[in-house]
């Protein structure tokens, strides 16, 4: 059953994190019919609503470097960070490994390349991060790793390419390397591996083996690898 939403709660990273986290406890473990039944709560939901930007974009500032920030790079921000967002604070669970669930569960967890309204589960506006500006990319920031941070696609589209006096007051959150969230990253093959058992693949062959290896994941890589050539 489809449910639309148009409104993500305040406790949207909470909850769904938690419930993926359960899930892919429950798939790796268990089964894939007690995996789907955990995932319940959220499934078949999709996203249908739209984010509103605060503030204005700084004036008299000229861009100067690209928007565009390799993959490698992005892995190396998201692992700095522990996969927090230092907006709000919140657990992120990076993008690909969203679509690796995605892939397992097509119908419960919908993904869209180009996010539209009613074919994307709103997990990718609440969870998955992107390596934004510290000082904004289009007010001359640029795309070095030292002024990149973990932000929620969430956070990031609200935040947009404002000034820094212009958004609301959050206290920026201490960067960790330690603590046990992980975005599931360390889940990421196996649900990979699972994902070609179940559901139906939602990108290019080697999406998955590009981005283990910009995590630095060659073993799982292998593995991933090993279990794709078992099944030929």
């Amino acid at each position: 059953m489809i449910r639309e939403i148009h409104i993500l709660r305040d406790d949207a990273a909470a909850r769904y994190s938690s419930v993926l986290a359960d899930a892919t406890g429950a798939l790796l473990t268990r089964s894939y019919e007690e995996a789907t039944e955990v995932l319940s709560p959220i499934a078949g939901e999709v996203w249908m609503g739209s984010l509103a930007l605060h503030g204005k974009t700084a004036e008299g500032v000229t861009v100067r470097t690209s928007r565009s920030v390799p993959d490698r790079i992005r892995a190396q921000v998201f692992l700095r960070d522990g996969f927090l967002c230092s907006y709000c604070h919140g657990r992120t669970i990076p993008r690909n490994v969203l679509v690796a669930l995605s892939d397992v569960f097509p119908d419960a967890l919908g993904y869209h390349l180009h996010y539209k309204r009613g074919a994307l589960h709103p997990v990718y506006w609440a969870l998955a991060p992107e390596a934004d500006h510290t000082l904004a990319h289009a007010n001359g920031g640029s795309s070095e790793i030292e002024n990149l941070t973990t932000m929620h696609a969430r956070c990031n589209t609200m935040k947009s390419s404002l000034a820094v006096e212009s958004l609301p007051e959050v206290a920026a959150a201490a960067r960790t390397t330690s603590g046990s969230w992980d975005g599931l990253l360390s889940r990421y093959a196996d649900i990979v591996i699972a994902g070609n058992s179940h559901g139906r693949r939602h990108a290019a062959p080697d999406y998955h083996l590009r981005w283990l290896r910009d995590y630095g994941l060659l073993e799982d890589r292998a593995r991933v690898l090993t279990a794709a050539a078992g099944r030929t």
